[in-house]
């Protein structure tokens, strides 16, 4: 086992719990798997220069000016946005249609969790199923205490960031000496009974949604557990490699 047995590992269930004393100088790790950062780490190892994520639209649709080549993504309820480029499945965001340019971004749950976490928060990187692994060597170089913030759904429990998580965790506890929030152990606890990602999910209500309407097919994708070896990080605004 590596590090110190004071790395604090505490797990935050959704954006609308986000409080500044919870998160004030720990590295923060933000999940919103369904879909919003498994479309910034997809955007960003397709070659995405830079994502600016912003809670409302007003605020894109203002700041995206600044860029000279850019593109507009982002949903609510799932949708694209009128007059965006892109929506929330990251399949959209392709090489040919992303590389080099900037992403302007906002969603209802991922790009709000992130703004909330902004200040105080030491560091802050974007997890998923897609980039578990790198983040877990990640937070073991960094080895400090750290809370990982599952976004939800419209502020309610999503099983999907949850699970993500406790794979996180789980990771993490057979790699380094953490010490478990109950909350942390529960969602370890999920992970290592998991017989596979679409079966622990399948029936929770954010994954038969989004099946509902139409992404079944981003589902293969978001689940591909250790795709990129990658792990974005925000800072001043702006999320990079």
């Amino acid at each position: 086992m590596i590090g110190s047995e004071d790395m604090k590992v505490d797990v935050i269930l959704t954006a609308g719990e986000i409080k500044a004393e919870k998160i004030k100088d720990k590295i923060v790790v933000i999940i919103d798997v369904l879909r919003a950062t498994s479309v910034m780490t997809t955007a960003l190892a397709n070659g995405v220069k830079a994502i600016y994520p912003y809670k409302d639209i007003e605020s894109v649709l203002e700041n995206c000016k600044k860029s000279s080549s850019y593109v507009l993504g982002g949903e609510r309820k799932g949708l694209k946005i009128e007059g965006f480029d892109f929506g929330n499945s990251p399949l959209e965001y392709t090489k040919e249609a992303v590389n080099g340019k900037d992403l302007f971004m906002t969603t209802s749950n991922g790009t709000r969790a992130i703004e909330a976490s902004a200040n105080g928060s030491k560091k802050l990187f974007i997890a998923c199923f897609l980039n578990v692994q790198s983040v877990v060597e990640k937070l073991i170089l960094e080895n400090q205490d750290t809370v990982i913030v599952c976004s939800g759904t419209n502020d309610e429990f999503s099983l999907d960031d949850a699970l993500c998580a406790g794979e996180i965790i789980k990771r993490l506890s057979k790699e380094a000496d953490v010490k478990l929030t109950d909350i942390s152990l529960g969602l370890k606890i999920i992970a290592e009974n998991s017989k596979g990602i679409e079966d622990t999910l399948t029936g929770s209500k954010h994954f038969e949604y989004l099946k509902s309407i139409g992404f079944y097919g981003d589902m293969n994708h978001c689940f591909s557990m250790d795709k990129f070896n990658i792990v974005p990080e925000y800072k001043n605004g702006v999320i990079t490699l």
